[in-house]
This record gives C-alpha cells, structure tokens and sequence, in this order.
C-alpha cells in the first residue's frame, strides 16, 4: 500500500511516485487456502510482546518515512514489512507467537508508519514554517494524534459497511494477511525473506554512511556535459547515488520510472536552457529553476488528480452516500469483548479529538471554530470516498483530499486556511484508509476488530510522538527544498495555496502558459490512459514529478525501474517473493541513517 500527494493511477505502479502499491506484487500463496479460526481471546491476540514489537518497528518506520516522504513524497504503510519482521524476531528468540499476534503487530507498526501523512510533514505544515507561521513540537503533536484518531473512527464505522457487508477486496490488507498466514506455514521461507530484507537495509545504510559521513561516494555522478554554459553537477544533472531512489524504482515499475525520466529531461535539458537563454532563470540558480518548473509539474499533478476523480464519479457517489448513512445512522464500529474497546468510549476520543484540532487551529493560525469544524466535516465525508477507493482499487488518494479541501476553504484570510484545512483532510484520508487496510487483514485472519482497534490507537500514538520531533530534526538538519530534500510535495501544497490566494498574475514569466498547456496534456494522458494504449503513454503523475525533481534522482528511480524489469524477465518467481522485500529494506536502510546522522549532527556528537 502507498499513499501520496498526486492522483495515483492503476497500472503497475501507484504514485507520486505514482508506484503501484506494494500489495499488488504477487505473494506467495499459503499452501492450505481455508480461512484460520483461532478462536481468538485477548489473551492469545492482544499480547505484550505482539503490541511491544509493533510499537517497536512502528517507530521505526515512522522515522524512516520522515524522511522518505520529503525525499520522494510518498510513504509505505509498512504492514508487510512488519509482518515480515515480527515474525523473524519471534523466532530469533525462539518464542511461540500466533498468527493473530503477528496481525496485531504489524497493525500496530503500519499505523504508526503513516503519521508522517497524519501529521502533514509531506505538504502542510512544512509550507507553513515556509511561510512564517510554524507550529511548537507540542502543538503538532497534539493536532496529529487528534486527527489520527478522527480518522481511525471513521475506518472503523466504514467496517461493517465496506468489509463484512460489501465485501470490498482492500488488496493491501488480503495481502497482508495472505503473507502472514503463508509465513506460518512455510517459517524456513519466511525466514529468507525477512533475512534478504536486512541485508537489504544493511547495504543501503552503507553506501549511505560511506556518501555521506565518510564521502568515500559521491552525491551522484554528473552528467558530462554542461547547460547553456553552466556544469552540469551544478544542476544536479546526473544519477543520483542513492540506494533509497533504486530502491523505489524497483518498487513503481517501467513505466513510471520511464515516465519519472521523461519528464526530468523534458524540465531540466529542454525548458531549462530556453528559460536560461530568454533570461527568466540567471544561470545555475537552481531555486528559481525549481520555481518556475514547480507550476507545469503541478498543473499535470492536479489536472491528472481531478480527471482521474471525475471519472471514478460511480465510487465518489457511493461513498458519499456511505458518509451520509454515518451521520443519519448510528453504527457501532466493533462488537464489545474481553478486552475491547467500546464504541463510547471511541465516540469520547473523537470528541475530545474534535476540541484539539479545533483549539491547534486557533491558537497556531488564527483560524476560527465554524471553519475549523466545517473543515473537519468536509475532511471525514472524503475520507469516506479515499475508504471506498482504497477499498475497490487499493490505492489511497489522500493527497487528493487534501487537494480538493485546499481549493475549498483557500481564501483571503491568509494562507493558513488552505493549507491547514487541505492538511486535515489529508490527515483523516490517511488513517481511515490504513485502519480499513488493517481491518480487512483481521477479517481474513479472524481476529478481533476492537482489538484491532486499540492497536491501531497505540500506533497512533506511537507514531505521532516519534514522527514530530523527527521532522523537526531532519528539517533543520538538511534543509527543506534543499537539493538534498527536495520535498516536492511540499513545494506542491505551497503553489495550490499561492494559486488560490494570488491567481495566475503571481506566476513567473511564461509559467502561466507552460501551466495551462501542461494541465491539459494532463488531461488528455488520464483519459488515454483509460483506453488500451494506456501502456504506450507516461503518465501523468509521474511525469510532473519527474518534471519537478531533480534529474539525478529520477535516473536512479529510473533505473531500478529498469533493474526490476530484467529480474522480472529473467526470474520472475523470485522476483515476484523477494523484491518487495529488498525494495522496502533498501528505502528504510538509507531513511533510518539519515535520520540518525541527523540527530548526532543537531546534538553536536557528528
């Protein structure tokens, strides 16, 4: 499963990096199909040791995706990596451990995972430090747990709804619970996997260290040429050295990867030289580069989001209708049990939840209560529909929510409207679809929901709290915008709420017209790519964003893209077991040292 801030599409990737998300490679199949009844108690589910490990690799992955997603602009729930590694611990240490604990660990670990999306560090809250009002540690802290549990109640009244009555497919979470299942059959396989998984990790996390801590390897290797008289490393025209970009190429597939270096070459060696040589941009600066290219890049981003949405009108009218049964009908979300967590009690969280944000908003940008609220209403309705998407295509288009409520409530009182409210959209978008994801795993497992539910909290939790101070560190460390974090979707969120606020006459010269011809080629790519020559065509996502970032990463995507098609070819029952693994090891290998280095350089110790 990924969640971004483009319009992801269904081809053999999802976005922004428009990659496809990691449930839809092929898992090895159990080798007894029957459903498992475990006769699940609390006892045998809601462990110490399953809540401990979940919490454990949740902040992990949390921490890792601080930086992965202002690296790349997307995140990984996480839910089979944990699942992969749960298991692997359990049995390092030789400790009987349940398929239903291994459900409630990985649970636990993916809702943590997700708060950097939660917690806005991909687009908003950046965009508001950027634009002079940043919010305390405290404060950010408080709003992103408030909005993690907005949107966990909403997944769970959607359960009975979109799981048990419709029986909506959520691939993320079948596959979830098809991997865990098999692994409890197969341990030796299992074991395999979660082995090339750390070394994986082990690998990126060297080459890393040696870039960047020792420079034994460069940044990236230059392009031997140079741009109407300026170098080319000074444009970071290259291949990037990253183990992280590979890593993601071998995850989206060709023809994002291809699309991703399309649009690198058409930004950085086409538009870049006229736009030098006509004298918008003065030679190598690569800011006012990035400024001017960020309105076509967006403009192919959005148009592609707002067709792609148009043309699912049948799932948004349902999910609609879903949202509206919610507020007209009550709808516990579990049954009550032997440690479970009462549907009051829930309803006691989101009202309290509902106060916070609400108070955040006041106090950090000056945002009153009836647009807040109105805010929030808005926010859960199209969590619902991103529910239903999530669940029928397995892709989250939470950054499209966010969209779509930045336009709405973009207004003349200041920038904090669009973007603090696009930012709880997102938030609730977020956690409803991960919660569902995880539910529809327990469904197939036959776990406990409310049990579910209370894990799902403590990743909240956990992941909120490890999240916020992360990006704090990050940030201040390396800089956001910076070459080495690009933090393109922040860049994103920042042109929708100057477009809506200042029009097009804020626009630098000739980015108006690029912007309105990429938005119609936008178009034009969405609607084609319904058609059968959908796989001769780029798409459109991943063609802004290879527009926007630099074109050393996208080389490095690009071939992992590249890399993954050969295995594919070569041996494609390996590659179908394994890759997914490696991939997801490589990106949290190289997140989790730069996190660290990070950290020793903001206390001094580096």
């Amino acid at each position: 499963m990924k969640l971004e801030h483009g319009a992801p599409e269904s081809e053999r990737s999802s976005t922004p990096l428009a990659t496809e998300p990691l449930s839809k490679l092929p898992v090895a199949e159990p080798a007894n199909k029957q459903r498992l009844d475990p006769q699940p108690t609390a006892a045998d589910e809601l462990t110490w040791r399953a809540l401990v490990t979940g919490a454990l690799l949740g902040a992990l992955l949390a921490a890792a995706n601080v930086y992965t997603t202002l690296k790349t602009g997307y995140i990984d729930g996480g839910s089979i990596t944990a699942s992969v590694l749960g298991f692997a611990v359990m049995r390092v240490l030789a400790r009987p451990y349940s398929v239903l604990e291994n459900n409630i660990t990985q649970t636990v670990a993916a809702s943590a995972a997700v708060m950097a999306f939660v917690a806005g560090i991909e687009g908003p809250m950046p965009a508001l430090a950027r634009a002079g009002m940043p919010i305390a540690t405290s404060a950010l802290i408080a709003w992103t747990l408030a909005l993690g549990v907005l949107g966990i109640a909403v997944g769970a009244a959607l359960r009975s709804r979109l799981i048990r009555a419709e029986g909506l497919p959520f691939p993320t979470g079948t596959a979830t619970a098809e991997v865990i299942s098999a692994m409890h059959l197969a341990r030796d396989r299992a074991l395999l996997r979660a082995r090339g998984l750390l070394l994986a990790a082990a690998a990126a996390a060297l080459i890393a260290w040696l870039r960047d801590r020792w420079e034994l390897l460069p940044q990236m290797v230059a392009l031997p040429l140079s741009i109407a008289g300026v170098a080319a490393s000074e444009l970071a025209l290259g291949v990037s050295v990253s183990p992280l970009m590979f890593a993601t190429g071998l995850i989206s597939g060709l023809r994002v990867g291809v699309s991703m270096l399309l649009g690198g070459v058409i930004g950085w060696l086409v538009l870049l030289p006229l736009l030098i040589e006509r004298g918008v941009i003065a030679g190598a600066d690569h800011g006012a580069a990035t400024g001017w290219l960020l309105w076509p890049a967006v403009a192919l981003v959005l148009s592609s989001s707002l067709t792609s949405l148009a043309a699912q009108w049948r799932t948004i009218g349902t999910g609609i209708a879903d949202a509206f049964s919610l507020l007209t009908r009550r709808q516990p979300p579990s049954a009550a049990g032997p440690g479970s967590l009462s549907a009051r009690l829930l309803l006691v969280l989101c009202a309290i939840s509902v106060l916070v944000v609400m108070w955040v908003a006041q106090a950090a940008f000056d945002l009153s209560a009836p647009r807040i609220l109105l805010a929030l209403l808005l926010s859960a309705a199209l969590a619902v529909v991103c529910a239903r998407g999530a669940g029928e295509t397995d892709i989250a288009p939470a950054g499209d929510m966010g969209g779509i409520t930045q336009l709405v409530f973009g207004s003349t009182v200041h920038k904090a409207s669009s973007l603090a409210c696009g930012g709880i959209a997102t938030a609730q978008a977020t956690q409803t679809a991960q919660t569902l994801w995880a539910l529809k795993a327990g469904d197939k497992l036959g776990a406990s929901p409310s049990r579910q539910i209370i894990a799902q909290l403590l990743g909240a939790v956990v992941g909120g709290v490890v999240v916020v101070p992360t990006y704090y560190v990050v940030a201040s460390t390396y800089g956001i915008g910076s070459e080495r974090l690009p933090a393109i979707t922040v860049l994103s969120w920042e042109a929708t709420a100057a477009a809506v606020q200042g029009g097009f006459g804020s626009l630098p010269r000739y980015a108006a017209a690029a912007a309105l011809a990429a938005f119609a080629l936008g178009v034009l790519l969405t609607l084609l790519g319904k058609t059968r020559v959908a796989r001769y065509l780029p798409s459109p996502v991943a063609l802004g964003i290879g527009v926007l970032m630099p074109l050393s990463m996208t080389a490095a995507l690009c071939l992992g893209a590249l890399c993954l098609t050969a295995l594919s070819a070569r041996w494609p029952t390996w590659t179908r077991e394994h890759i997914e693994s490696i991939a997801g090891g490589a990106i949290a290998g190289e997140s989790l040292l730069a996190v660290i280095l990070a950290a020793l350089i903001s206390t001094g110790l580096l």
